[in-house]
């Protein structure tokens, strides 16, 4: 009688997943963010005619919103730069 094959004892082969993101990206995010709540809080603080409330805040929300954030999510930093 011929011997029944061993069964194979297979590994699951996973490939390793990394974050797209490297630290300096996460940094940049977060200044984004927070650029976000000081131009909403000088937004809420300053009077409603104030050169913070119309001008200055406007402006840093645009930054964060438009520079800032994109900037984080789309630069791929070199891995010697971490």
């Amino acid at each position: 009688m011929a011997k029944p094959k061993e069964k194979e004892k297979r590994r699951a082969t996973f490939q390793k997943h990394e974050i797209p993101f490297s630290k300096k990206n996460f940094i940049v995010l977060i200044i984004g963010v927070i650029t976000i709540f000081i131009g909403f809080y000088l937004m809420a603080v300053g009077e409603v005619d104030s050169f913070i409330a119309v001008t200055l805040a406007p402006i840093l929300l645009f930054i964060a919103y438009v520079i800032i954030i994109p900037y984080a999510i789309l630069k791929k930093f070199k891995n010697g730069e971490n």
